[in-house]
């Protein structure tokens, strides 16, 4: 037997000796007559990494070619598994001919044709095909949801793509439509350049709407995107993507260009681009650029090639050390909405910060160094200039539990101020100087509590007590950088809570308060504050809050809960120090268990708090996202404006996804939205969206 074995093999491998084949078998006979090796039980030749496996094959030494028959199933390298009643394999087992074949990708997707035609890291011919990526029990009868048919289909292992000819779709065993030839890419491949999958969507607006993407690659990190779209009613459109890596930089440019109708025009000529690019420079530097402009206000919002109403163009370079931070920044809005105009467009050029932290000559201090220096223009008519320095220390010392904390702050400030709206309106140069000084104590206690002692909770009481000596140039510098100050936890104990360098108030206050944190079996991870503050001395912030006239200022509180029954909720907020009503409180609820997912906010300002208000606003939202099951998913989410006692539908959402489908080859979505902004000739949204995406072949939306 081991020399017919030997024999056998020594055939195999003349044709070819640097692709040798392995074989092994359970018996081996030699027909007398004619010569043929006969190789019978779990047979399976080996060849350049591809596995054959069959019940016999029987080898012509005379025609050097194999034929295989009973469960014979051939494996490439590649994990590619060609199945078949019978196969021949000819040119040292390198190609073969089956008939019937199925052949199964890496990833499940599967070809069965009526016979097929392999070549060996090359090519897998498939005659009268039929062709599918879903994933579905065939043994057991079951139909793929779509497949395509064709009276040929050739897949290149070499380029990953495979070729559909005289193609027919079915969905669900009906012919949806016919193509002459139709190429897609392997489950293998990232990128191939091609036609995408066209876009089709209808609105009242802008009529049939139809976008035929291009994809092209340049390189191994460079690629293009061309995306033309035809508007029915309002003319044609051209966005364009060009992308490109480096080693330590990365560049997307996206570049609009059309002949629209828009509000001025019933053609204009129209152009925008949105240009990033992001590197590292020299020892540390990182530098992230974006060019964000349009030639006209409404047509990137009216056509849904951008949702924005505020294009911000900027340029940032930044680097952190050790104890050093570096960052400089220029920047320039573009305002889109009607009531923008070029005072309400502001412009930062630029604005240069640099901070160092160093410890000090004692133990457990530290001192930092701050310069600034800024650039504003068009900021809501306001021009100016601002340089600042910053000298300070701090010092931390703790004593049986307690921990003692000390800071000292020299701030300079110098402004030129060439426009000044709320002011006089005259050109002024001013200069300031405070001396900041805080010392804050606090006390961590730790206590376990329940019969087994089994829960455990840290409560910290907090005080901090403030003083800021100085000139007061808040009637005479334009309040910037802190007009959208919030009283809250967090700067409740800064040293000047309205932060920025325009405003700041000279005087002295008290801040108080106690957060505690506890973790139970029952109660989950909860956390909360409460809080007040007192001003000893100085004048109030008027030109910011209404409330600022009292001393006291309000209740600041917060509790948050993660509990063990998938249910998370917090709110925060501010209720008058006498009459406990709230000037402002936000909620949050969210449940999350086993494929429901339901979130409820809710937000409150009262209009007496903010002297800048007009009135007061109130909001509640829900989402809610329920799994149905095989892939199925239901969302909705609803937003209500409450300010003034009303009850009006903001922003309104429906969608039904459909994920993967029951075989993991189709993504289905039909989404219905209402949004009611309008601006110009924007008009109010009322849409509905079906968007089909199968799988290799992109997707289709109406």
């Amino acid at each position: 037997m081991s020399a017919l074995v030997f024999c056998l093999w020594a055939g195999l491998v003349h044709a070819q000796e640097d692709t040798p084949v392995d074989f092994e078998a359970d018996s081996v006979t030699v027909n007398n007559q004619d010569g043929n090796m006969i190789a019978t039980g779990n047979v399976t030749i080996i060849q350049n990494g591809d596995v054959l496996r069959a019940d016999q094959v029987i080898y012509n030494p005379s025609t050097e070619t194999a034929r295989a028959s009973g469960n014979v199933t051939l494996t490439t390298i590649d994990n590619i598994v060609h199945s078949a009643d019978e196969m021949t394999l000819d040119e040292n087992f390198t190609h073969a001919i089956a008939k019937p074949l199925l052949t199964k990708l890496s990833d499940g997707t599967r070809f069965s044709a009526n016979s097929g035609n392999h070549t060996q890291n090359k090519r897998t011919v498939f005659d009268r095909s039929v062709f599918s990526p879903c994933k579905c029990d065939y043994d057991d009868g079951e139909s793929p949801i779509w497949d395509l048919r064709a009276s040929k289909s050739i897949h290149d292992v070499e380029t990953h793509l495979i070729t559909h000819q005289n193609v027919t779709m079915r969905i669900f065993g009906l012919p949806i439509f016919y193509l002459p030839a139709l190429v897609h890419p392997d489950e293998t491949i990232k990128r191939q350049s091609g036609f995408l999958t066209p876009n089709v969507a209808y609105s009242n607006d802008r009529g049939m709407t139809v976008t035929t993407p291009y994809y092209q690659v340049l390189g191994p990190t460079r690629d293009v995107e061309f995306q033309p779209t035809n508007f029915q009613f309002r003319g044609q459109g051209l966005k364009t993507i060009y992308r490109q890596k480096w080693d330590n930089s990365e560049l997307t440019a996206t570049v609009y260009s059309a002949n629209l109708e828009t509000f001025k025009k019933r053609r204009e000529q129209v152009a925008a681009t949105d240009t990033r690019f992001s590197t590292k420079l020299g020892t540390g530097w990182n530098l992230d650029m974006r060019l964000f402009r349009t030639s006209q206000d409404t047509f990137l919002r009216r056509y849904r090639y951008a949702a924005d109403d505020r294009l911000d163009s900027y340029i940032v370079a930044e680097k952190i050390t050790d104890n050093r931070y570096y960052r400089v920044k220029a920047s320039d809005i573009q305002g889109l909405r009607e009531a923008d105009t070029p005072d309400s467009e502001p412009s930062l050029l630029p604005h240069i910060y640099f901070e160092k932290v160093v410890d000090g000559p004692f133990a457990n201090q530290t001192i930092r160094q701050e310069l600034t220096a800024q650039s504003l223009q068009n900021d809501e008519g306001h021009d100016m200039v601002r340089w600042t320095g910053l000298l300070g220390t701090r010092l931390q010392h703790k004593m049986d539990g307690h921990v003692l904390i000390a800071t000292g702050d020299l701030l300079g400030t110098y402004h030129d101020i060439q426009s000044n709206p709320s002011g006089s309106g005259e050109t002024q140069e001013l200069g300031q100087g405070q001396v900041i000084m805080t010392g804050e104590w606090q006390y961590p206690l730790g206590i376990t509590y329940g019969n087994q002692k089994t829960a455990s909770a840290i409560i910290t009481p907090k005080i901090k007590v403030t003083g800021i000596e100085g000139s007061d140039r808040t009637e005479d510098i334009p309040n910037r950088d802190a007009a959208d100050f919030r009283l809250d936890e967090a700067n409740m104990f800064l040293a000047n809570r309205f932060q920025g360098r325009d405003f700041i108030l000279p005087g002295s206050h008290v801040a108080a308060g106690v957060s505690g944190i506890t973790e139970s079996s029952f109660l989950g991870d909860v956390s909360g504050f409460i809080g007040l503050s007192y001003r000893t001395s100085g004048t109030p912030a008027e030109s910011i809050s209404t409330e600022s006239r009292d001393s006291y200022s309000d209740y600041v509180t917060s509790l948050s809960a993660r509990t063990p029954f998938d249910l998370t909720v917090s709110w925060s907020a501010r209720a008058d120090r006498k009459s406990f009503e709230l000037n402002e409180s936000r909620a949050n609820a969210v449940y999350d268990n086993n494929g429901t997912f339901v979130e409820v906010s809710h937000t409150q300002v009262a209009e007496s708090y903010f002297t800048n208000s007009a009135q007061d606003r109130e909001e509640v939202s829900i989402n809610v996202t329920q799994n149905l099951g095989r892939g199925l998913s239901l969302t909705a989410e609803q937003v209500w404006n409450l300010s003034e006692g009303q009850s009006k539908k903001d922003q309104s959402i429906l969608l039904l996804g459909w994920s993967g489908g029951f075989q993991d080859c189709v993504n289905l979505s039909l989404e219905y939205k209402r949004d009611p902004y309008a601006d110009r000739d924007i008009q109010k949204v009322s849409e509905l969206q079906l968007r089909i995406s199968f799988k290799y072949l992109g997707s289709i939306s109406q």
